[in-house]
């Protein structure tokens, strides 16, 4: 068996995203957002997406979901290697994943701040929610870890600085997950999971850049959104040289 058969490579693309909802539908699955939830859900899904790489693939995948008739909850990191949460476009990404009726969330990166105690984790928690709220006129009610070590795991509790905490003791107890993390099914395979009679509450963990339109291993699928990315990029930089009637010379002179 090859990495492509035994990793699911075919699992990962955005046509098989959207049948994968809706097995989730067909399965009767009631999508819900984590502050709705309730011990009296017969048979719930939290659909989560941690938004890492590509704020415009995430925006991909809200698509599909709106389409579908389905809603799910988008964290986005502050601190992110990969995007600018403040970049004009990028903002303006979140805001339209929102227009389309999901939640939006903190995906907290405590590395960050070099986070070893619960005291600092409220204490920049609270900041990073107070800046988000600010900056998209929000009020978040959730968040989940970036980067999970051995102390992220051991902080249970259902809220930190008055957030539900999406890996508190309460959702590993009453909730079947399952995940894409580095872009494989880290645990079970979501379609087995799905169709599995046994499972009514669930939480899927889905990353942005972990899917793409064609088959390509993880480190390719991720190294494809930044190429994407810098090519949107490049394009900004033409177009506001254009827009501001700025010469932009190249080898062969101004375009």
């Amino acid at each position: 068996m090859n990495n492509q058969e035994y990793f699911r490579f075919e699992d990962f693309t955005l046509t098989k995203y959207r049948t994968m909802i809706q097995t989730a539908k067909k399965n009767n699955y009631q999508f819900k957002f984590f502050f709705e939830q309730n011990d009296n859900d017969s048979k719930i899904i939290l659909w989560r997406h941690d938004v890492e790489f590509s704020p415009c693939i995430a925006l991909q995948m809200a698509e599909i979901e709106a389409d579908e008739g389905v809603k799910a909850t988008y964290f986005f990191q502050l601190h992110a290697e990969f995007y600018n949460l403040l970049e004009k476009d990028i903002s303006e990404i979140v805001l339209k994943i929102k227009s389309y009726g999901h939640d939006l969330g903190l995906h907290f990166d405590s590395h960050y701040f070099n986070v070893t105690t619960e005291k600092d984790l409220e204490k920049y928690l609270a900041l990073d929610t107070h800046f988000f709220n600010e900056i998209f006129n929000v009020d978040i009610k959730v968040f989940s870890f970036h980067n999970t070590n051995e102390f992220i795991l051991s902080c249970e509790n259902e809220r930190y600085a008055g957030l539900i905490n999406v890996y508190s003791k309460y959702f590993k107890e009453k909730f079947s997950y399952c995940a894409d993390s580095t872009g494989y099914w880290r645990y079970e395979r979501l379609d087995d999971v799905l169709n599995n009679p046994a499972v009514h509450k669930l939480q899927v963990l889905t990353h942005d850049a972990m899917w793409s339109r064609e088959i390509l291993p993880p480190r390719q699928r991720v190294f494809l959104s930044i190429d994407e990315n810098a090519r949107r990029i490049k394009q900004w930089y033409d177009d506001t040289l254009k827009k501001f009637g700025a010469k932009n010379i190249d080898w062969e002179g101004a375009l």
